[in-house]
């Protein structure tokens, strides 16, 4: 049980650190003004905050996904795995589709009051706070529970789809023979498209969250989600509600084949009992397999 906890935990650090840039950009993207807006695309937001702060301005509030994602993720791949493990037919795609749904609901609590602070980090830099805690304080101070909590409603609206897709796709992916295993290779291209697909279908959902969650940090333009879609469409058309969507998916499959490939092979080298001759075989086979990727 513990096992399924760890591996998210350091998958999720894993992938935050190559992630982080491209959120930072499809952040500011999303949450820029229509009618005037500060970039006109992904690399030339890339390019403006390099220049005005270095490497230090795609990682802003970079220490609030690596605080909160190692416990995210812990929790993502631990609820999931435990709820898969207890189903009547675990290894049906209704019970990897359940068990997503049931990790999505319940890690919406963490990842809506964390993409807060880190949204209005990257965007409002330390105008939102000096570090996380102190931005987290300032909202609580003004608006208690209910401003931590901004944006939870779409939040579920989005990670309960997401991680329903997102461990579907990657069970589809990585299906091989029985017996078999499936290879580094096979893990690192089946968690990236998972990643991929998980983003496309709730996009328009978390685009609306974003700019709900960076509303009121000068002024509040919107009265509810409803409200904020229906302005958004309004100005920008559909289209506006994939604003951002370019760094994402390019961000999306690294994160998440890095993020899969680290919790599969914690799992798989701590389940391992070494002093059997079967699988230190097993253990050997799999290292020719790595060997022979790298090659």
């Amino acid at each position: 049980m513990s096992l399924d906890f760890i591996a998210g935990c350091v998958g999720g650090v894993a992938g935050v650190f190559v992630g982080h840039p491209l959120d930072t950009v499809k952040v500011n993207l999303q949450t820029q003004s229509a009618k005037k807006p500060k970039y006109t695309g992904t690399l030339d937001c890339i390019k403006s905050l390099m220049v005005k702060e270095g490497i230090k301005g795609l990682y802003r509030g970079v220490t609030s996904p690596v605080a909160g994602l190692a416990a995210l993720n812990a929790i993502v791949f631990g609820v999931y795995g435990n709820v898969q493990k207890n189903m009547v037919n675990p290894d049906s795609l209704s019970s990897h589709a359940i068990a997503g749904a049931s990790a999505g609901l319940l890690t919406s609590f963490i990842t809506s009051p964390m993409e807060l602070v880190k949204s209005r980090m990257q965007v409002a830099g330390t105008q939102a706070g000096k570090n996380p805690l102190d931005c987290l304080v300032k909202i609580y101070t003004k608006k208690r529970l209910r401003g931590v909590f901004q944006g939870l409603g779409i939040t579920i609206g989005r990670e309960v789809p997401a991680f329903t897709t997102y461990f579907i796709t990657y069970e589809l992916l990585t299906q091989t023979e029985e017996g078999k295993i499936a290879s580094s290779a096979q893990i690192l291209f089946a968690g990236g498209m998972a990643g991929v697909v998980s983003w496309v279908i709730p996009y328009p959902v978390d685009v609306i969250k974003s700019i709900i969650q960076v509303d009121g940090i000068t002024s509040q333009k919107y009265t509810g989600y409803y409200d904020c879609m229906k302005k958004t469409v309004s100005s920008q058309g559909y289209l506006g509600l994939y604003r951002g969507l370019t760094p994402t998916v390019i961000r999306a499959f690294p994160v998440n084949a890095v993020t899969f490939f680290v919790v599969t092979w914690t799992i798989r080298l701590s389940e391992m009992k070494f002093k059997t001759p079967e699988n230190l075989h097993f253990l050997s086979m799999n290292m020719d397999v790595i060997a022979e990727e790298r090659i």
